[in-house]
């Protein structure tokens, strides 16, 4: 007969298969099979105090895995150990409180054997933790943990052996004393596994924080290793990277931000800058190219500075509009009409500010792409409710043709886009030579 070593490499495989090792089924069942192990052993005349909260713990426990088992595998890891400890600690309460010489070696072993059930499913989730494959502290790690696992198997064996035939207590040290041993620092040994784990994934969070920095634009805010604040700033990315779905959410925003920017710059820098190369390319006037080309650098230095316009900020949309429809006949010389239906109270800064880049986007669209010679703009303000309406006499388009829109615009999507995020609503009306109307409307909403 052959006898295989122990499969200490195993420890970790059997319990992810991705690298990273996600909680898999085979670990929720095995916490499953702890509070059952509880539950049956709870027929019994109870020998301590019991109490049902280990219980509805471990269940808990199960919950949190299977929502958090593949978005933040290390939480998952934590709440199995959690959930299995809580579940072996009725038992082991109770073989602790059986005394073998008063209730018997039956009674004893009634208890001891599901203690020892539930100790040992804890501590191979604690050792599946702290040796997953390309997430442990290597080379260390599977010695340690199959180690410790190992010796608090012998413990248990060594014990109910002992006890069943009748072996009373010697006062001299022997090899029975260092191989029971671990019986008495159980929670010791799933803290020591626990350790190992957590450093590890300290370890990787700390490695792709470090990672991040190397391959980031160099910063001012940022400090260089070695000089002062370093290792807090690395500190504080590490703690980012632990927390579950941080990096995820981070990314978001930036790609949110680097959205906004993008339609920013396609509602404010690009009209005026096109405007200043076709005045280029007609051979204009010098001093209203230099105009056309100071008002591109103004553009430039509110979004670097993510500044609004300062009329909209201090005045309101409406100002902000006649503001801009000066501008627009001033540089292109076509006529842009504004029509106040109301201008009550201001609503929030969000809502004026999309109202006003989608009236400048609209606005450009109809100088620079419909040809249009007469721009109107009809507008009703009030704290609850904003309506606006952008219409010009160009080309025109059909919005539903494919192809009707230029290959690459953003105008139309960027548009649709801010009134979503307001909570607002936007209609584009247009035919063919019978231009081009565009309908913002944003209506506040109440409890």
């Amino acid at each position: 007969m052959r006898v295989r070593p122990f499969p200490v490499e195993r420890l970790g495989r059997h319990f992810g298969r991705p690298s990273v090792g996600p909680v898999d089924r085979a670990t929720c069942w095995l916490l499953f099979y702890a509070v059952f192990n509880t539950l049956t052993v709870l027929t019994r005349p109870a020998l301590a105090p019991v109490s049902l909260v280990p219980i509805l713990v471990a269940i808990a426990a199960l919950c949190i895995i299977e929502l958090t088992r593949r978005p933040a595998p290390n939480l998952a890891w934590l709440a199995a150990i959690g959930g299995a400890y809580a579940a072996a600690a009725l038992p082991i309460d109770q073989a602790r409180a059986a005394d073998p010489g008063a209730v018997g070696v039956g009674t004893w072993l009634a208890w001891a054997v599901p203690a020892s059930v539930g100790a040992l499913i804890t501590l191979w989730i604690a050792a599946g933790y702290a040796t997953r494959p390309g997430r442990r502290l290597d080379p260390f790690a599977v010695p340690v943990a199959g180690g410790l696992f190992v010796w608090f198997a012998i413990a248990i064996a060594t014990t109910i052996v002992a006890v069943s035939t009748g072996q009373t207590a010697d006062p001299a040290f022997t090899w029975i004393d260092v191989a029971t041993a671990p019986i008495a620092t159980f929670s010791l040994f799933v803290l020591a596994l626990v350790g190992l784990g957590a450093a590890a994934d300290i370890r990787a969070a700390a490695e792709r924080a470090g990672a991040e920095r190397a391959t980031a634009h160099p910063s001012p805010d940022v400090p260089v290793r070695g000089t002062p604040g370093w290792a807090w700033h690395l500190m504080t990315a590490t703690i980012r990277e632990l927390i579950p779905g941080q990096a995820a959410a981070e990314e978001a925003s930036l790609a949110a931000e680097r959205t906004r920017l993008a339609g920013d710059l396609h509602a404010t820098v690009l009209p005026g800058l096109r405007r200043a190369i076709a005045e280029a390319e007609a051979g204009g006037d010098p001093d209203i190219l230099a105009g056309q080309l100071r008002i591109v650098d103004v553009e430039l230095e509110r979004l670097m500075a993510n500044r609004w316009p300062v009329v909209l900020e201090a005045f309101g949309v409406v100002a902000a509009l006649e503001d801009l429809a000066e501008r627009i006949e001033t540089d292109t010389g076509r006529a842009v009409q504004i029509d106040v239906d109301r201008a009550g109270d201001r609503p929030p800064p969000a809502i004026e500010r999309t109202a006003w880049r989608i009236a400048e986007l609209s606005i450009d669209n109809a100088t620079r792409h419909a040809e249009a010679s007469d721009i109107a703009v009809r507008v009703a303000v009030d704290g609850d409710r904003v309506s606006l309406a952008i219409a010009d006499d160009g080309r025109g388009f059909d919005p539903t043709a494919p192809g009707s829109v230029r290959t690459g615009a953003r105008g139309l999507a960027d548009a649709t886009r801010r009134a979503m995020a307001v909570g607002a609503t936007i209609r584009i009306e247009s035919r063919p030579g019978g231009g081009t109307t565009v309908v913002f409307e944003w209506v506040a909403r109440r409890a």
